[in-house]
């Protein structure tokens, strides 16, 4: 038997709490076999040690998007829990969001400039988001059933007017609570985005990226990484999907090892289409902890 999670309590001021689990994985874990709707247990290979929970298939899709973006540095499924006082009436609300990420600010830019979630997570940083901080986003997302309803409701049926309007209600709380909590994380400089399924995730088709992430255990040795970028060195930082491939010895161990350098953030392959042998891939900027690495590699590469 599981035990007790154990939780760290984070005062915010105001009487607002933040609880995040002890040992840094999920605060909740929802997937548990009795819910009607597509629930996911997923491992990441940018989360190490945790199985994260996908609560619906919208979540499964943000995950995938997560591993492949070369923006990404880290993140947490149900990273923590908002305590916050009601700002209309007595009691408090409790908040859950679905995912915490590791970003520089240019992904927050390209967000607010109103770009889809998943053109922004597949489009290669800008060579300057390799001097950006690194910020925390705070990620809900809004599955296209919670509002998609097509069921046709008769009023005039007995307590139907009641169940509506107890819906209605439940919708302004739960937005209220939205806005609660945007508002708190702006006050401790993290940054907040609605993933709506139908604006941010149905923008491209996605079905190839689960097999990308297949790839992502691939054996990749320094060796292969000074073959992709030597390689593109001698095309000025741009080549194509074949290209790379035959630079890495070619056939299926050199397209999954391609595959894998780019999981890894070592090289970017355009992934917003199922990538074919003219498909572009580049050198992307190096960003946090692979900055160190990109040193040590181009030391090796000049010695």
């Amino acid at each position: 038997m599981a035990g007790k999670l154990e939780k760290v309590e984070i005062a915010l001021g105001g009487r607002r709490f933040m609880y995040r689990a002890a040992d840094g994985g999920p605060i909740r874990f929802g997937v548990t076999g009795r819910k009607r709707n597509s629930t996911h247990i997923y491992n990441s290979s940018k989360v190490a040690n945790h199985i994260l929970p996908a609560e619906s298939d919208a979540e499964l899709q943000v995950i995938t998007l997560l591993d492949l973006s070369t923006s990404v540095l880290t993140y947490m499924a149900q990273p923590h829990t908002l305590k916050l006082p009601k700002t209309c009436g007595k009691g408090t609300w409790i908040y859950t969001p679905d995912f915490e990420v590791i970003v520089p600010r240019w992904f927050i830019r390209q967000l607010e400039s109103g770009m889809p979630f998943a053109l922004a997570a597949l489009k290669m940083p800008q060579r300057r988001a390799s001097e950006d901080d690194l910020v925390r986003l705070v990620l809900e997302v809004k599955g296209a059933s919670r509002y998609a309803d097509l069921r046709e409701r008769d009023l005039t049926q007995p307590g139907a007017q009641a169940k509506a309007d107890k819906r209605e209600a439940e919708k302004e709380d739960y937005q209220a609570k939205l806005r609660e909590a945007h508002a708190t994380y702006r006050g401790m400089g993290y940054h907040f985005y609605l993933v709506d399924e139908l604006r941010d995730l149905r923008t491209l088709d996605l079905r190839h990226l689960p097999s990308i992430l297949m790839d992502d255990d691939v054996k990749v040795t320094w060796r292969h990484v000074n073959l992709a970028w030597k390689h593109l060195q001698n095309r000025s930082g741009l080549t194509t999907y074949k290209d790379i491939i035959d630079a890495l010895g070619g056939g299926p161990l050199g397209r999954e090892t391609a595959n894998c350098l780019h999981v890894r953030g070592l090289i970017w392959i355009d992934l917003s289409k199922n990538p074919q042998p003219v498909t572009t891939v580049a050198m992307p900027p190096l960003l946090g902890s692979r900055r160190d690495l990109g040193h040590l590699l181009a030391s090796e590469m000049e010695a």
